[in-house]
């Protein structure tokens, strides 16, 4: 992708792709949220295409983290994504309906 190409609103196509090339995979996605295996950090599109913010689960280990904010670092000039950590996050079981909710921490 060259600089001169403008990234789609919501480019799930490309983050997966993204993803794959670091060695993710996407479990599951909705809306402007990207669920990933393992649940170690999930991705969240911005306002705009290249925007991408990362939020990691509170299990996660600060060395994980460090290790997954570089690569994804590396992949930003191949795809024009703009990345950074927005916070964390945990899931919360809802007894009454057996759901889960996302408590996100910033």
């Amino acid at each position: 992708m060259t600089t001169r190409e403008t990234i789609p609103y919501r480019p799930l196509g490309l983050i997966v792709t993204m993803l794959e090339n670091i060695g993710f995979q996407v479990s599951h996605w909705h809306e402007d949220l990207v669920f990933i295996e393992h649940n170690a950090f999930l991705l969240q599109m911005g306002e705009k295409g290249e925007e991408i913010g990362v939020w990691f689960n509170v299990d996660c280990e600060s060395e994980k983290k460090d290790q997954i904010m570089d690569a994804f670092k590396g992949q930003e000039p191949l795809f024009n994504f703009q990345i950074d950590k927005s916070g964390a996050y945990k899931l919360v079981a809802n007894q009454e309906d057996e759901t889960l909710q996302i408590e996100f921490i910033t």
